[in-house]
């Protein structure tokens, strides 16, 4: 069974990410996956090539150009290809009725959603999201900039086959995950 985790940025996917781990659950992140692919020095090489972007101060320089719609795109076609086959090399095999969870951030953007047999969708406030990203040292500019290229949060739950709020405590967030798992 495979079940994609998604919400807006700051919302606790990961941490919803992170529990589903520690209760030994399979759970593949896009999030993870793109960060190791820019770690690679010699994949992120090849990305910015493609992309024309210098090795240094790299990731500025791509958020700087995430607004122009015809870069952005550029950068989906770049990166995306890296990401499903690193997908496809670590998800499991044979295993329809096992959980595995999918972290998501643009499932409905990018009409993933057809792809999953279950989707979770974590909402919280749009300011209790900003102060979670803002306390990790990302700018204002940054959050907004994210924020505006994903769907809204109501169009996200009417989309999704189960919601779960996270405008609480680690502890409720986990309460509530464990409630689903019932549940599914």
């Amino acid at each position: 069974m495979k079940i994609a985790i998604t919400g807006n940025i700051g919302s606790g996917k990961t941490e919803v990410i992170k529990f589903l781990l520690g209760l030994k659950y399979k759970c593949i992140s896009s999030d993870k996956i793109i960060a190791d692919l820019y770690k690679d020095s010699s994949t992120r090489k090849i990305i910015l090539h493609k992309l024309n972007i210098p090795d240094d101060n790299f990731k500025k320089k791509i958020i700087e150009r995430l607004l122009d719609t015809n870069f952005d795109r550029e950068l989906k076609k770049t990166i995306y290809p890296y990401l499903y086959a690193k997908k496809k090399t670590i998800a499991p095999k044979h295993q329809a009725l096992i959980p595995t969870f999918y972290e998501i951030p643009l499932l409905f953007e990018e009409k993933l959603s057809k792809d999953f047999d279950l989707t979770i969708f974590i909402k919280a406030d749009t300011s209790k999201r900003k102060k979670r990203v803002l306390a990790r040292g990302v700018k204002d500019e940054y959050f907004d900039l994210m924020n505006k290229k994903q769907l809204n949060q109501y169009q996200k739950e009417l989309l999704a086959d189960h919601t779960i709020t996270n405008n609480s405590s680690v502890l409720n967030l986990r309460l509530n995950i464990i409630k689903l798992l019932s549940k599914i």
